[in-house]
Parts: structure tokens; C-alpha cells; sequence
């Protein structure tokens, strides 16, 4: 997603997360940043920076053991996620617009004191191209761009994530212009629950059709979290080894033998139109997922499936969502989905 920030504003592209909290950008001076095409944001040359004391209420809402006194008694954190990335600075707050968040033809709007962190050491797993310059967290927690926004966004928001190696760009509507309509709407209800220190949107997954077999997860208590910012589907290991047996026995393939990480089921076809569409049975809303949603398909003809077994959380991934409209209402505690070509809508 754009972002603007700082006074003059500079033009960012940021990682959109509904698994996280936090928005950060790369700072200046870097000590450990991965390659952008952009200089790193200076907070010195910023009219309207102000760096956050430790003793802050923004710096106590970061999880416990994220935060710290840093130099000149600076709100520093270091945050974590799931994949291994992270990132290491001091809290702050700057003017940041994010465009247009009514959808098109309204007016932009900046909002003055956004909380952010400016990142001093970063690492990420989303270096395939040098655009991306941070992450904006879009979770349930208090100091995300949702929650930061609140009241003016209606607290609702939608996306739409292209396919794998498209070179379009995702999109990210806020307030009256998230909002999703007409025929092929489907909806769920959102959970949110609080796991250790995080706050998560949760989905209930009832059961996942392939051709016609159906496999029951056997949970009826939201037991998925839908998260953007995680490229695989992650499913409980009992319910994965059930899917891939199905799989298997419905297209007749054998599975290849050390697939590559991070994959765990691969076999060997170049035909990824063989393979049947899945049904994800959410409570109230059937998602119907396409092969490019569950399927990658090397150059060597190998086939691997976008899924894989959790050994913790079950997540419902970025894969499984691209070229769907996904609309998040949290006072109406729903989820849509809606069959989308992302590249151009």
C-alpha cells in the first residue's frame, strides 16, 4: 500500500498486515536495512516528527517485552513476527496520509500524531522487490492503522491482493469505499481473540471441499486466523494430513519425495487446471478457491500446495485470498469475500 509521511511528505509503499499491529517504516540512520529504491526516511528532516519517551502511553501499549528505554530515555521496541522478520527502533509520531480513504474521488485526508516505528534494524521475508519500505499493521491491537483511524473509516476496511508474481499493485479501501456489495458477497463472522500478547481476526473454518470430498476440521469456535501478511495457509496437523489424503485419492497423484521449503506436499504435473477447485466452508460462507489459489507450479513441472501443517496456529493465508475482494467490518464483527480480478479492481 502508499503511504505519505512527514512534513514535506515523501511517498512509501508498505506491506499491509492483518496478523499485526505495528506501522514502521526504514529509518535513517540504518544500522542493518534490507535494499529499497527509495532513501530511508529521515525523521530529522521531518518539521512534525516527534520520538515517543519509554514512559509514553503509546509505548505501553506495544506487547509486554517489546518495549524499552532506549538512548535519551526514547521509546525503543523490537518486534517480531511468525516468518522470522523483524524490526528494531523507537516509537514515534509523524503527519502520515494514506491516500484516498473514502475509495475513489474522495478527498485525502492526513492524520496528524500517527503512531509509527522507525525501524533502525530490519529484516523481512517480502525482499523480492526493493518497493516495499515497511509494514502497516491492520490488526485488531490499539496501535494499528484500523485502530488509530477508527471512528473516521467507520471501522471497516477491504483489500484486494493480486495473484503471485503479478506485477500490479494490491489495493487497500477504507470506510464507505471498503465496503463490498452485490452478487457473489459472501460473508462470516469475525472473531477476535487475544493470543499471549496479540490480538487476532479470527474466521471459523467448518470443513474444506476438494472435488467432491469434503474434510470436517471438527472446531466450531473460530479456529483460523485470516491474516494478509502470511503467504501460506497453515491448517492444524490432524486436519492437514486429512486434506492431503483427499487430495491424493481425488487426482490420483503420488507426492515427490524433499519437497522445497516451505513446502510439505509437491508432486510432479504441469497442468495446474487438473487440479479441482477447493470449497473453504467458513460458518455462513462458502469460499470457492481457484487452483492459482492453492497450487504453485514451477518451471520443472513440479506442483506444491499453498498449504502446510501449523505446529501452532491455524492461518488462513494470502495465497488463498488473492483476487478476492476481502472486507473486514469489526462493529458488524463480519467478513465478506467477493470473486475479484485484483489486477484491475
Amino acid at each position: 500500500m502508499k503511504i505519505y509521511i512527514g512534513t514535506p511528505p515523501i511517498e512509501r509503499f508498505a506491506v499491509a498486515d492483518t496478523g499485526s499491529d505495528l506501522i514502521w517504516v526504514q529509518c535513517s540512520p540504518c544500522v542493518h536495512c534490507f535494499a529499497q529504491d527509495t532513501p530511508y526516511y529521515n525523521p530529522k528532516k521531518s518539521s512534525t516528527f516527534i520520538g515517543l519517551s519509554c514512559k509514553s502511553k503509546p509505548c505501553s501499549l506495544l506487547p509486554h517485552g517489546y518495549h524499552r528505554c532506549a538512548k535519551s530515555n526514547n521509546c525503543g521496541y523490537t518486534y517480531g513476527y511468525g516468518d522470522g522478520s523483524c524490526t528494531d527502533g523507537e516509537l514515534g509520531t509523524d503527519f502520515i496520509n494514506f491516500g484516498s480513504i473514502g475509495g475513489e474521488g474522495k478527498k485525502d485526508v492526513t492524520f496528524p500524531k500517527s503512531i509509527f516505528g522507525c525501524g533502525h534494524i530490519n529484516d523481512v521475508t517480502f525482499k523480492r522487490n526493493h518497493k516495499a519500505t515497511g509494514l502497516v499493521g491492520l490488526g485488531a491491537g490499539p496501535l494499528s492503522l484500523v485502530s488509530q483511524l477508527g471512528d473516521s473509516i467507520g471501522h471497516k476496511f477491504s483489500y484486494c491482493l493480486v495473484p503471485y508474481l503479478s506485477n500490479s499493485t494490491s489495493k487497500l479501501k477504507f470506510g464507505n469505499g471498503a465496503i463490498i456489495e452485490g452478487n457473489g458477497v459472501v460473508s462470516t463472522p469475525l472473531i477476535i481473540k487475544k493470543s499471549s500478547d496479540f490480538t487476532y481476526y479470527y474466521l471459523n473454518l467448518k470443513g474444506i471441499t476438494v472435488g467432491q470430498k469434503i474434510v470436517q476440521s471438527g472446531r466450531t469456535d473460530g479456529n483460523i486466523i485470516i491474516d494478509s501478511g502470511t503467504t501460506l495457509t497453515l491448517l492444524e496437523q490432524s486436519f492437514y494430513n486429512n486434506l492431503v489424503a483427499s487430495v491424493k485419492e481425488v487426482i490420483g497423484i503420488e507426492e515427490v519425495n524433499d519437497p522445497p521449503y516451505p513446502f510439505t506436499f509437491c508432486y510432479t504435473s504441469k497442468d495446474r487446471m487438473k487440479f479441482p477447485n477447493f470449497v473453504f466452508h467458513f460458518t455462513g460462507a462458502d469460499v470457492i478457491l481457484k487452483p492459482e489459489n492453492v497450487v504453485v507450479v514451477f518451471h520443472n513441472n513440479l506442483s506444491c500446495l499453498w498449504v502446510v501443517p501449523s505446529k501452532g496456529l491455524s492461518i488462513f493465508g494470502n495465497r488463498a485470498q488473492s483476487d478476492f475482494l476481502v472486507e473486514y467490518d469489526l462493529k458488524g464483527k463480519k467478513v465478506s469475500f467477493a470473486r475479484s480480478d485484483c489486477s484491475k479492481n
